[in-house]
């Protein structure tokens, strides 16, 4: 212990020389360094089931359905986060080729500019089991409204999954709309022709109970072509907004004070051992040669 004290001492103008100069370039350099400002924006995912017009049945019962999604709705939301199509659109929307100053025609542009993309870009699940987007950028405005409008990309992207096959529900139930319309006309003609040839009672009854039968099925149908055609012909919101992004006031990043302090104590760490190691193998050669 005595003996690296000592060697310390030995070497303390080297070692104080090479810090302070490693504190003084590290405050420069990081003077250098742009300051990041990041934005927040959470929400939670809507569950799919509130849109979906089957959970009011017939017989006037309804099935409870929690307003928030599960772990599959955040986890579908979090992959359309993390997807080439919002990096994609991301680059193209603010012109981040610009923006990060990389030339669009140089090697691995595109790879450059995604990569610092997904550098100030995160999405994940919080502590508390909301979404959170944050996005940092040197403009605090830009990282606030990026961070909004990426919220909002991710929800319009969302909402075509969840309401992609549902299109195709409606196409369905509009042809079925139109076969029991078309149903209800050829009982209503075969009625109105029993009762014009004054047929039998009995037969008037049993086919004004089907047209009845038809005519109900036909108004189900109808209700539900013209729910779930509403459904898709509107922007809802797939997702619960809590906080939306806003300009930060204060940086992020860098830290400067500890960009200093980290170089200071690792130069001081260093230069202790290469004092060490010097003296240690001075001391090894000279018994080398004495011997």
């Amino acid at each position: 212990m005595f003996e690296v004290l000592s060697i310390l001492q030995k070497w303390f103008k080297p070692i104080a020389l090479f810090t302070i100069l490693a504190g003084l370039l590290s405050a420069g350099v990081s003077l250098l360094l742009p300051d990041y400002f990041e934005s927040v924006v959470v929400f939670q995912p809507a569950n799919p089931g509130l849109l979906d017009r089957s959970l009011f049945k017939k017989d006037g019962t309804e099935k409870p359905v929690y307003m928030f999604g599960t772990k599959v709705d955040i986890d579908r939301v979090i992959s359309i986060g993390e997807s080439s199509a919002i990096s994609g659109y991301a680059i193209k929307q603010y012109k981040l080729y610009d923006h990060y100053e990389i030339d669009p025609s140089g090697s691995n542009a595109e790879f450059k500019v995604g990569k610092k993309f997904q550098e100030n870009y995160t999405i994940q699940k919080n502590s508390q089991g909301a979404v959170e987007i944050r996005l940092l950028d040197t403009n605090p405005i830009n990282a606030a409204d990026w961070a909004n409008d990426l919220a909002h990309k991710i929800d319009e992207l969302n909402r075509k999954m969840i309401f992609g096959m549902k299109a195709d529900q409606v196409a369905i139930l509009e042809a079925e709309v139109k076969n029991q319309e078309q149903h209800v006309k050829q009982l209503n003609d075969s009625l109105q022709g029993m009762v014009a040839r004054k047929v039998d009672t009995v037969s008037i009854g049993i086919v004004r109970s089907f047209l009845n039968t038809a005519v109900e099925d036909y108004k189900g149908a109808k209700t539900s072509y013209d729910q779930n055609k509403a459904i898709i012909s509107k922007d809802i919101e797939t997702v619960f907004y809590f906080e939306h992004a806003v300009p930060a006031k204060r940086k992020t990043k860098p830290v400067r004070s500890l960009i200093v302090l980290g170089c200071t104590i690792f130069t001081l760490i260093l230069m202790s051992f290469v004092a060490i190691f010097s003296e240690k193998y001075k001391e090894f050669q000279n018994q080398q040669l004495g011997s």
